[in-house]
């Protein structure tokens, strides 16, 4: 097996510590305040939904080089062509998280500055730096510095069509609309830090043990409605061939690039 380069040891300990950490303070955040937080709720969520991961990656022809540590070869987490990394999990914690936080820190900032209205400035903001991070960690520290690599793309939506460092704009699109609705679960909380799923889950709940599975199963819930929503696009744009467009040579050495 090849062995790590220094950006790809990088990114999976961002996945790892980004991961770790976030659960940290979501934990530290709950116990103080004697109820489960949103920022621990969406990290259960970011982790819920990993799954997706794989036959996310089967739809845009995602590979990844095979010096990185793979999941087992289960279904369907065996979707990804030469097999799902086992960073992908906490990886998604840090990777949706981050820049749901900033653009929670951000829209609260505008709208405490212009007196905005709340829902709008977030999902604006949060759709805004989401896409913006997806770009740079997608497209730039990916698919140009070769972290993965993406086999096919749509001809006329990708950056560097036809390259091994080809990027599929519309990745960057799918990935801002979950982080924004990430911003505004964080963003948007009642004097008592409670989140609209929490107020559904208090309002349908008879005690607090009840009304935090409540809302543990609501964020999971919307985290896979939403990443599913996004998902569907990609899948049927595969399923009826149109991503069409890719390199000819292979991406990585000793692994055939995934098939039509």
């Amino acid at each position: 097996m090849d062995e790590l380069t220094p950006l790809l040891q990088a990114a999976i300990s961002f996945a790892y510590i980004g991961g770790f950490t976030f659960v940290a303070i979501g934990v530290w955040l709950s116990v103080r305040g004697g109820r489960l937080h949103p920022l621990l709720l969406v990290c259960i969520s970011a982790i819920s939904f990993s799954w997706i991961e794989a036959p996310y990656d089967w739809a845009v022809y995602a590979q990844f080089p095979p010096a990185i540590p793979r999941m087992p070869s289960w279904w369907p987490l065996n979707m990804t062509w030469g097999g799902l990394p086992a960073s992908v999990p906490p990886g998604y914690i840090a990777y949706f998280v981050l820049p749901a936080v900033l653009g929670a820190f951000l829209g609260r900032r505008l709208i405490a500055r212009f007196r905005w209205r709340r829902p709008m400035t977030l999902l604006t903001v949060g759709l805004v730096v989401g896409f913006a991070w997806a770009f740079l960690f997608n497209a730039i520290i990916g698919a140009r510095f070769g972290v993965f690599s993406y086999g096919r793309v749509i001809s006329g939506l990708a950056l560097w069509e036809g390259t091994p460092h080809q990027y599929p704009v519309y990745d960057a699109l799918a990935m801002g609309v979950q982080m924004m609705v990430f911003t505004y679960l964080l963003g948007r909380t009642d004097p008592q830090g409670r989140t609209v799923i929490d107020m559904w889950a208090d309002a349908t709940s008879r005690g607090r043990r009840q009304s935090a599975l409540h809302s543990v199963t609501g964020f999971v819930a919307v985290g896979h409605l939403v990443y599913l929503s996004v998902f569907a696009p990609h899948l049927l744009t595969k399923v009826w061939g149109m991503v069409d467009a890719g390199p000819t040579e292979q991406l990585f050495e000793g692994v055939p690039n995934q098939p039509e």
